[in-house]
Parts: structure tokens; C-alpha cells; sequence
């Protein structure tokens, strides 16, 4: 009697995945949902991830800098980094927040870091850049840009693209450091960087958002509104989505900046988009998170939820929710189709750090650095 050939198919995959498992004993295997390793998690500056959400506000540690934390922390394997206003790059164990090692600048730590091979690259207000080994913390290089760096860091084909406080984009070797090139805009550069199809958007403090190819340094567009850009551009589809201090969301076509629909808050907009979910989640200086309509023909208003202050943090999107810290000094958990509140905690201060989600945790700053778990 002939056996099913479903059954042989069966052997053959369990064989498969056994030699696969023999092969890769001893690796470190890395999933999507267990990272976020830079500012808004990928290179396009979604703010989403495939993690399960955290519907919960449990605790599982918190970890005490001595200042501020206005930075946004990174995930990968089972370390976290952030910065500090103490100038201070940390590297915490994620289970139980040992201190893994630690990186003394000069000065406060606004930026982001990320990521990427082997190291983890940050910027500071001392006015460098830095490289340093993931694993130990050590110096790999530093590299003095024209003036303080919050703009968090993107790295991508071998490059680092960060914004200045001296109005210059700077595209350095993420191997030692050197200056590739740099583009010169009329402000400073708070916005940070989204790349993709090696071109690179980010807004500046002029009122322009630009985009340029990323290979020979040609400025591709850029679209003027009405106050500094600070928020960092965000790409989803053929469209790239921003805020600016006019109080407007923006959405233009990624790849000739044609305009294609604005919506108005009620104040500035330095919040970053979220994109997930056929939506977009962004916060106002108004103290309203909005969600709006994505796409060329977007714009319309799904929903606006108020907190009572400026919401200058930038949305995290897990599952179906939506979470973001505001100037109430509150962390936020929405559900992203009808707003309706999961929960809210209490943060303290004025909250501008970012939440970053991996491995069934939520991690954020403000006078500390908070970890919650499922």
C-alpha cells in the first residue's frame, strides 16, 4: 500500500528544519518582532513593528541615568541603548536592566542610536559623532561634525546620514568615520533621516523638506512650508509624510515632492508620523494625537484623542494600538480604530523620548528609563 506523499513532504520539511536547527546551533538568530534598532525602528521611519502589544502598563524595571532622558532607546538581541542628558550612551541588559557597559561624551545626549553590524553609532551635543562596539562599548571612532547633533543617526550601504545643528547633512563611512559629502541647508537639522532606494528626506529648521540621491549628492526636490521642520519624515507607499512648526501634516509624493494633501492641527508639529494599518498616528503641540487617512488621496480625520499637554513624542504602532508619550507627563495606549484608551501611566516630567518595542517589551525614557512587559 502506497503511503499519502503528504507524509514523505512531511519527512522531508521535518529534516529540513532538523539540519537547519543543527546548522545554526549555537548562532544568534534575530526575528523582526525582537528589535528596534534605531530611531522610528527602520529606515523609512514607520514607527511600526510585527511585535505582540504591550496592553498592560506592568513595570518589569526601570533604570535610573541621574538625568533626562530625552533620547529613544534601541533593541537588539537582548541589550537595550539609550542615551542621556548626562552625555552618557548606556547598554542594558533587556531581562533585568544590568549595566552592560557605558560611553562618557562631552555633552547631552538628544539623539537616538543606531544599530548596525557591529556597532551602535549615536550623535551628542558636544558636536561629534561616534562608533562604538555594540558588544564592549569600545571607541571604534568619532568624527567632529560643525556644532551640536540631535538629529538621531540611519544607517544604510555603508553609510551614516545625520543632521547638524550647522544646517549640513552629513553622510559619513560607517566604517571609519571620514565625511563622504555633505548638503547645506539654511537651518539647523533636528529632523532625522529616512532613506530609501538610496535617497534620503529629512527636514530642516529653513522650512524645507528635501530630498536627495543618495550616491551623487544631487538634490532630487524639496518643498517649502510655512515653519521649521523638526519632525522626521516618515515613508510608506509612494509617499512621504511629515510635520511642521506650521501646524501642519503634510503628505507629498516621495519621489518629485509634489503636494499632494496637508491637514491642520492646532499648533506646532514636531512629533514624528506613525505608519501602520492603512493609517497614520502623529502627535500636535496642540495636545491632541491624531490618525489620518494614508495614501495619495488621504488626509481625511479617523480620530483625535487629547492629552494635556504637547505631544512631542513619536508614536509606536504594535498589533492594532497606538502608543505615545505627552507633556502631561503621560504614557499613552490607544486603540488605533477608535481611540479608545487601554491605559495610560504616568511618566512624570515632560516626556519627548520615543517608545521602542521589541521582544514583548516597551521601553521609553524620561527621568528614567522605564521597561514594560506584556
Amino acid at each position: 500500500m502506497k503511503k499519502p506523499a503528504g507524509i514523505f513532504i512531511g519527512l522531508i520539511a521535518m529534516g529540513t528544519v532538523l539540519a537547519m536547527g543543527l546548522l545554526f546551533s549555537g548562532c544568534e538568530i534575530e526575528l523582526t518582532l525582537d528589535k528596534w534598532t534605531q530611531f522610528r525602528n527602520d529606515l523609512k521611519n514607520t514607527g511600526y513593528t510585527v511585535a505582540k502589544a504591550i496592553e498592560e502598563a506592568n513595570v518589569e524595571w526601570t533604570y535610573q541615568t541621574g538625568d533626562v532622558i530625552a533620547s529613544s532607546p534601541s533593541v537588539r538581541f537582548d541589550r537595550v541603548y539609550v542615551g542621556s542628558n548626562n552625555g552618557v550612551l548606556y547598554c542594558l541588559d533587556q531581562g533585568d536592566a544590568e549595566l552592560i557597559w557605558q560611553y562618557q561624551t562631552g555633552d547631552a545626549i538628544i539623539s537616538s542610536p543606531a544599530i548596525s553590524g557591529g556597532n551602535v553609532f549615536v550623535g551628542s551635543d558636544d558636536g561629534y559623532v561616534y562608533a562604538l562596539d555594540k558588544d564592549n562599548g569600545e571607541l571604534e571612532w568619532q568624527t567632529a561634525l560643525g556644532g551640536p547633533v540631535r538629529s538621531s543617526p540611519a544607517v544604510a550601504h555603508g553609510k551614516v546620514f545625520v543632521g547638524c545643528d550647522d544646517g549640513y547633512l552629513y553622510i559619513l563611512d560607517d566604517d571609519d568615520g571620514s565625511v563622504r559629502w555633505k548638503f547645506l541647508t539654511d537651518g539647523p537639522i533636528y529632523s532625522s533621516p529616512a532613506v530609501k532606494l538610496h535617497r534620503v528626506y529629512f527636514g530642516s529648521d529653513d522650512g524645507y523638506i528635501y530630498c536627495l540621491n543618495e550616491d551623487d549628492e544631487e538634490l532630487r526636490w524639496k518643498y517649502q512650508t510655512g515653519g521649521p521642520v523638526r519632525s522626521s519624515p516618515a515613508l510608506g507607499g509612494d509617499e512621504v509624510y511629515f510635520g511642521s512648526d506650521d501646524g501642519y501634516i503634510y503628505c507629498l509624493d516621495e519621489d518629485d515632492g509634489k503636494f499632494l494633501w496637508k491637514y491642520q492641527t492646532g499648533g506646532p508639529v514636531r512629533s514624528s508620523p506613525g505608519l501602520g494599518f492603512g493609517q497614520l498616528s502623529i502627535g500636535s503641540d496642540d495636545g491632541y494625537i491624531y490618525s489620518l487617512d494614508d495614501g495619495h488621496k488621504g488626509g481625511e480625520l479617523n480620530w483625535k484623542y487629547q492629552t494635556g499637554g504637547p505631544v512631542r513624542s513619536s508614536p509606536a504602532l504594535a498589533d492594532d494600538d497606538v502608543y505615545v508619550a505627552s507633556h502631561d507627563g503621560f504614557l499613552y495606549c490607544l486603540d488605533e480604530d477608535d481611540a479608545e484608551l487601554i491605559f495610560k501611566y504616568e511618566l512624570g516630567g515632560e516626556p519627548e523620548s520615543s517608545p521602542a518595542i521589541a521582544a514583548k517589551r516597551l521601553f521609553i525614557g524620561n527621568g528614567e528609563l522605564i521597561c514594560f512587559k506584556e
